[in-house]
């Protein structure tokens, strides 16, 4: 794939996106800011040191704010800590439950303790392998690791063999999953690309700053790293550069989190596939309200993901291309913020 056929691509697919996540959002947010209930809401998060999840949340309590609800968090990325507090917000009788689960399919059973006792339960990010759920909104998980697939075989262009590296998550994580996989099916249309090494991480920063080390110790000619999400392309980068290579390897990772960002700005990361967990947060509100209140959602509201590289990053904040004008408002937001690195801690 040329690099005019790639541009082509990723502008395309993000108008379709953008397209279907205006459509979806209006039939989550019809009449709920106005709505006289006020809800519970149990929130389950992954780890809210994460940029990202933090960002989850932040976009629930923002929504939240408006409609007078209350909401109680949980962050966690122990599956079985993440079970157990589902199961308390069951007991808890509150109204609604909104979900990002760290393993789809051991949180089954919760789910379904849930279901039992009529609580609807609203998915966001990464979805569940079963019991019944009102809604899912989510960004594409496959789109993001075709973003990243894409940069990483752009940056292979020329060499042979170009080795990658892959810093995993939690392999039981249905988005990590699909990234994953999305990612390795492009990287293996290119014979010259080599994937050396892959090992979990259980989205930890400093078993993935490990891993990223003992991957390029092992390969002194590794010429990639992709990881699973953004604090881990964070750790990649930061071990390119003990050994003295920043530059001379590139790095693709998930979120568009602010340090990631900052990274592409500089050109020390090659890519970040960009979500907006402040519009999935705000719109799972819109949805718990209208099921609530027995009026239809959209079952899957898909939410934008932006590739960013260096020179799309720059032609934005210079004014000479727009991002959509959906998320225009938030990706500059965090552009200028990676810029004069003034990045929120969480």
């Amino acid at each position: 794939m040329n690099r005019k056929t790639k541009v082509v691509l990723l502008l395309g697919v993000m108008a379709l996106v953008v397209a279907s996540l205006t459509a979806g959002a209006a039939a989550q947010s019809s009449g709920s800011a106005k709505s006289a209930k006020k809800l519970r809401i149990g929130l389950v998060l992954p780890d809210l040191s994460n940029l990202y999840i933090a960002g989850l949340r932040n976009g629930v309590q923002a929504e939240a704010k408006k409609t007078g609800d209350t909401v109680l968090v949980k962050g966690t990325s122990d599956a079985t800590g993440q079970a157990n507090a589902t199961l308390a917000y069951v007991a808890a009788k509150v109204d609604a439950i909104i979900i990002d689960a760290i393993d789809g399919k051991g949180i089954i059973p919760a789910i379904k303790a849930a279901n039992k006792a009529k609580i609807p339960v609203i998915t966001i990010q990464s979805d569940v392998g079963g019991g019944e759920r009102a809604a899912f909104i989510a960004g594409r998980e496959d789109l993001a690791g075709l973003y990243m697939g894409l940069a990483a075989s752009d940056w292979c262009l020329g060499i042979n063999p170009c080795k990658i590296g892959i810093i995993e998550g939690i392999r039981a994580d249905q988005s990590g999953f699909e990234e994953n996989k999305a990612f390795r099916a492009h990287v293996a249309n290119f014979p010259n690309i080599k994937i050396v090494g892959a090992s979990e991480t259980q989205y930890d920063a400093a078993k993935a700053l490990n891993l990223a080390t003992n991957l390029l110790t092992a390969n002194p000619d590794l010429n990639f790293l992709y990881a699973w999400w953004d604090p881990g392309g964070n750790s990649a980068v930061k071990a390119i550069q003990a050994k003295g290579k920043l530059g001379k390897v590139g790095v693709a990772s998930q979120n568009g989190d602010c340090i990631a960002l900052g990274h592409v700005l500089a050109g020390r990361q090659t890519q970040t596939s960009a979500f907006f967990p402040d519009v999935i947060g705000s719109i799972s509100v819109q949805t718990a309200h209208n099921v609530a209140e027995g009026k239809p959602v959209t079952k899957f509201v898909e939410a934008p993901v932006l590739s960013v590289d260096q020179a799309r990053a720059q032609s934005w904040l210079a004014g000479t291309a727009k991002p959509p004008v959906l998320v225009r408002a938030d990706i500059l937001r965090r552009l200028k913020e990676a810029q004069s690195g003034n990045c929120p801690v969480k």
